[in-house]
């Protein structure tokens, strides 16, 4: 029990670590651009998305951020909602809608592998990984665009007040984020400790053994079984896997393509209680990081299996 204990605690020591500072950042980053009054300069670059959206300009800002730090850009809408900027729908709608800038980002770390295990093959996984995430997005956008009232634009009037010094500012949002980074941490360090602790436990490889045997199931043949269940150890895994049973001939372009996806919906269930509610809690609270996590990680599965059912049937 003391070894699973260390270990876990090491785990959420260095997931901390890696995910606290981009929070820390995102917060800051809010209340500084606000300070300085670049909230219309920098939102006009993803104006066609929040007027589509009915969303305010703070949203856009954040969306911005997102192809620098998920997270950072998620602590931001976390921040406007704080101080009145966002209401809550509007929060949830565009954490969501932000998930999109990372899915894109995705191709630093999937071709680089994917198309010398797989080829053409490869990439057009990711082109459908992609079109995934861009069906999903362009759903909540119009889901946003009905739920919201129109956002009007902001009026290009002279400033009210004077900007004030890099240095001024930079302290400013210092003083302003301490309450929300505050409640960040306190609510983040023990949901990722305890993460860690269900990991070591082994609570996460009894989910894998549970999802692995619905795999039988599924409108692929029974090669692909391997691709699935190599996919929830890691995706480099289910590629590999996939170059070798296309290398012997066991598979064909179709089956490792529904492979992979039907692959990536499973270990997202994994991922999703894993690695992404943890810092959406720390982020959002505990009961709104719960409620985004379920409902952004369910619209994509849907949406996933809706390009499985129409590859199957379609694709001869």
């Amino acid at each position: 029990m003391s070894e699973t204990l260390l270990s876990a605690l090491v785990m959420a020591g260095g997931l901390l670590g890696r995910m606290l500072p981009f929070m820390i950042l995102g917060v800051i980053a809010a209340e500084f651009i606000n300070a300085l009054g670049f909230v219309n300069k920098l939102s006009f670059l993803a104006r066609p998305i929040t007027r589509f959206s009915h969303l305010k300009q703070e949203c856009g800002v954040s969306f911005l951020m997102a192809f620098g730090s998920g997270v950072a850009a998620y602590a931001m809408l976390a921040k406007y909602h704080e101080d009145g900027l966002i209401s809550k729908k509007e929060m949830f709608l565009a954490a969501m809608i932000n998930s999109f800038p990372g899915v894109l980002l995705h191709w630093r770390s999937m071709l680089p592998v994917v198309i010398p295990l797989l080829g053409t093959i490869g990439l057009v996984y990711f082109l459908i990984f992609v079109l995934i995430g861009l069906v999903k997005t362009a759903l909540l956008m119009i889901v946003s665009r009905i739920l919201l009232p129109v956002t009007p634009e902001p009026e290009l009037t002279a400033e009210s007040k004077p900007r004030p010094p890099l240095k001024e500012a930079f302290k400013q949002s210092l003083k302003t984020s301490w309450r929300i980074l505050r409640r960040m941490v306190l609510i983040t360090v023990p949901t990722m400790l305890l993460i860690s602790i269900l990991i070591k436990a082994g609570v996460f490889n009894g989910l894998t053994t549970y999802l692995s045997g619905i795999s039988a199931y599924l409108p692929i043949p029974a090669s692909g079984l391997s691709i699935i269940a190599a996919m929830f150890g890691h995706s480099i895994a289910a590629y590999t896997v996939a170059s070798n049973l296309l290398a012997a001939g066991e598979i064909a372009a179709k089956g490792i393509i529904l492979s992979l996806i039907i692959g990536s919906v499973f270990s997202s269930t994994i991922y999703m209680f894993r690695d992404v509610l943890p810092y959406y809690v720390g982020v959002f609270g505990p009961k709104a990081g719960m409620q985004i996590t379920l409902l952004s990680s369910a619209i994509r599965a849907g949406v996933a299996i809706i390009f499985v059912v129409i590859l199957a049937i379609f694709w001869q």
